[in-house]
């Protein structure tokens, strides 16, 4: 008879935890509010001096050229809050992070039109560089705002072609069913992003 009782304890337990990761993730959401409305406060002088915050968030955070998302990018089941250019991640992109009432910056880049950053479906990020061929990076973020690599691919055409997957040369057919395999076949949808 007493198994009976450890059931219901087990219920309650993991719907008292599921509820803590809503309160976080309702937190993170008025944060990135906050933030989008064009307030830094939540986000320290060292976070905004490293990246250039002060600086740059007037020239992002403008209606109609900048677009946004929430996703889920280190498995923590809060989101991260991911900026963009306006179908243009190589104009500008930027995640940010919420934790313990204050946001931090995990990616700014501003700077270089011939890389960016975009998220797939399930939060892993691509860095898709264009110079002399192109090279996607799959990387996970963890939960300390580092990056962890997943996966590489390598193209350049041309004379000489080179196709690689992890640094191994690989036919051009296998290259192609890997990048769709890996990113082009599971991109964020366009419907995902908002419109500042």
């Amino acid at each position: 008879m007493r198994r009976f009782w450890v059931w219901p304890l087990l219920l309650s337990c993991l719907l008292v935890l599921a509820g803590c990761g809503a309160d976080d993730s309702a937190a993170a959401r008025d944060a990135y509010e906050a933030f989008l409305a064009g307030d830094l406060s939540l986000l320290d002088a060292a976070e905004l001096d490293r990246w250039g915050l002060e600086e740059w968030m007037g020239l992002v955070l403008v209606p109609g050229e900048v677009e946004y998302t929430y996703l889920d990018l280190d498995g923590d089941n809060v989101p991260e809050l991911l900026l963009q250019r306006v179908d243009d991640p190589a104009g500008y992109n930027g995640v940010f992070h919420y934790e313990d009432g204050g946001l931090a910056c995990w990616q700014n880049d501003g700077m270089e039109g011939s890389c960016r950053d975009y998220p797939l479906e399930d939060g892993t990020m691509v860095r898709q560089y264009d110079s002399d061929g192109s090279s996607y990076t799959l990387f996970r973020y963890r939960a300390d705002g580092k990056e962890e690599t997943v996966a590489s691919l390598f193209l350049r055409e041309g004379p000489g072609p080179c196709c690689q997957i992890d640094g191994e040369e690989v036919e051009a057919a296998a290259f192609y069913e890997r990048l769709d395999e890996l990113v082009t076949g599971r991109l964020l949808g366009r419907d995902c992003w908002v419109t500042l």
